[in-house]
C-alpha cells in the first residue's frame, strides 16, 4: 500500500514538474523571439507606392468641397460606375466603401479602397476588367441607385479575415477599447484608425500563425489572455522594442525623437523596478492603456523619422505596420519601400502584416467607431 502511495505521489509530482516546465518554455519562447515569424516583401509594393505617388492625400478631408462641378469631382460618374462594380461582384465590401465615400466626398479615398479590394481579387479577375470597362463606358450608377442596390446586405466579404469566428472576437474586444485608443491617440496625434489597423493585424497573426501554441502557452500563462480580453497581445510589444521606444523619448539626436512634450509619457517612479514595471504594463490584462501607449509612440517615432527625410506615412498603413513588424533597427525612409513582414494563412489565402493592416484601413470596416480622419 505505501509502494502504491509514493508511486502516486511520484507521478503527481512529475506531472506538476512537466507542466511547469511546459509553462516555463512558452514564457521563454515569447521573451526570446523564438515564436517571431520571418518576413517576406508583397510583389504588390509597386502598386502601394505607385497609388501614394498618385493622390494629394493630404488634402484628402481638409475643410470645403472640392472646386468643381460636383462636390465629388470631375470623376464623379466614373466613380459611381466603379461603386457599381463593387456592389455587384461583392456588396457587403461595397456597403462601407459607399459610405465612407459619400462621407469624405474623397476620391483619393475610394481609390485606395478600390485598390485593396483589387489586389486581394488578383489582377486578371472579373472585378479588375469591370473596373477597367468604367473607363470606357461610366454607366448608369448614381449615389442613389448605390443606396438602393445596398439597402440591406448580407453575405462574406471578399477579406477572407473578416468572414471567420476570430475577427469577430477581436472586433468586439477592439470596440470594447474604444475610449482607451482614442485617449491614446489624443495624446500621441496617431489616428486611432492607424492604431488598430497594426493592432488586429497583431491578433490575427498570433491567431492564424500560431494556434497550437497559443493554446498550450500563451493562454495558460495569460501573457495574450483570452482573445475577448486583448491584454499583452494587442500590439505584441516585444521587451526590446519597449526599451527602445522610452529611449528615443530621451535622445534628442535620434532620428525618432519626438520632442520635449513627450518625453516623461513613459518615465517610471521607481529606477530600481524599471524591468518589473515594463512587464506589468505590457502584461496587465484589466488595463490596456500602455499596451496602445506604447503601440502609438512606435508609430509615431517611425512616422517622424520618416518624415525627417521628407516622406509622409500618415496615410500609409502598408508601410507604417511593416516596420513595426520588422523593428526600428530596419527602418531606411526611402522613396519605394517594401511592403511585407511576417506572413500568414488565412482560409488558403497568403497575407503580409503590411498588406493586412491596408486591407483594414482601407475596408472601411469599423469606420463608424474609428472615421478615416
Amino acid at each position: 500500500m505505501k509502494k502504491v502511495f509514493r508511486y502516486i505521489i511520484k507521478t503527481l509530482l512529475l506531472i506538476i514538474f512537466a507542466f511547469i516546465l511546459l509553462l516555463a518554455s512558452g514564457f521563454l519562447a515569447v521573451r526570446w523571439g523564438l515564436t517571431n515569424v520571418a518576413g517576406e516583401e508583397d510583389d504588390n509594393s509597386f502598386a502601394y507606392n505607385l497609388i501614394a505617388e498618385k493622390e494629394p492625400v493630404e488634402q484628402w478631408l481638409s475643410p470645403g468641397l472640392p472646386q468643381s462641378l460636383s462636390v465629388y469631382g470631375e470623376n464623379e460618374y466614373l466613380n459611381w460606375c466603379r461603386l457599381g462594380v463593387a456592389t455587384s461582384i461583392t456588396p457587403y465590401d461595397a456597403k462601407d466603401i459607399l459610405k465612407a465615400y459619400t462621407y469624405t466626398k474623397s476620391p483619393e479615398l475610394l481609390e485606395r479602397m478600390l485598390l485593396a479590394m483589387s489586389l486581394r481579387q488578383g489582377q486578371d479577375s472579373i472585378f479588375n476588367q469591370l473596373l477597367d470597362d468604367c473607363e470606357n463606358k461610366p454607366g448608369i450608377w448614381n449615389e442613389e441607385s448605390l443606396g438602393l442596390a445596398l439597402t440591406d446586405v448580407s453575405g462574406k466579404s471578399v477579406y477572407t479575415w473578416q468572414n471567420g469566428e476570430p475577427w469577430q472576437i477581436i472586433k468586439e474586444a477592439i470596440i470594447k477599447d474604444e475610449a482607451l485608443i482614442k485617449e491614446v491617440s489624443q495624446i500621441t496625434g496617431v489616428q486611432p484608425r492607424l492604431l488598430v489597423s497594426v493592432a488586429i493585424v497583431e491578433q490575427l497573426r498570433l491567431y492564424y500563425t500560431q494556434r497550437e501554441f497559443y493554446e498550450q502557452f500563451f493562454k495558460p500563462l495569460k501573457i495574450l489572455a483570452n482573445a475577448n480580453k486583448m491584454a499583452w497581445g494587442i500590439m505584441s510589444i516585444k521587451e526590446k522594442m519597449a526599451i527602445e521606444t522610452e529611449e528615443h523619448l530621451h535622445d534628442k539626436k535620434s532620428e525618432f525623437y519626438l520632442g520635449s512634450e513627450y518625453e516623461n509619457l513613459l518615465n517610471y517612479k521607481d529606477d530600481d523596478s524599471i524591468a518589473k514595471e515594463r512587464y506589468h504594463r505590457l502584461t496587465d490584462e484589466k488595463n490596456h492603456y500602455y499596451s496602445y501607449l506604447y503601440g502609438a509612440l512606435i508609430i509615431k517615432q517611425l512616422q517622424e523619422q520618416w518624415l525627417k527625410h521628407g516622406y509622409d506615412l500618415k496615410y500609409r498603413p502598408e508601410i507604417i505596420a511593416t516596420l513595426f513588424n520588422i523593428g526600428f533597427n530596419n527602418s531606411e525612409p526611402k522613396a519605394n519601400p517594401v511592403v511585407g513582414g511576417s506572413t500568414l494563412d488565412i482560409e488558403g489565402e497568403k497575407y503580409f502584416f503590411g498588406s493586412l493592416a491596408f486591407e483594414f484601413y482601407y475596408s472601411g470596416e469599423l469606420s463608424d467607431v474609428f472615421p478615416f480622419e
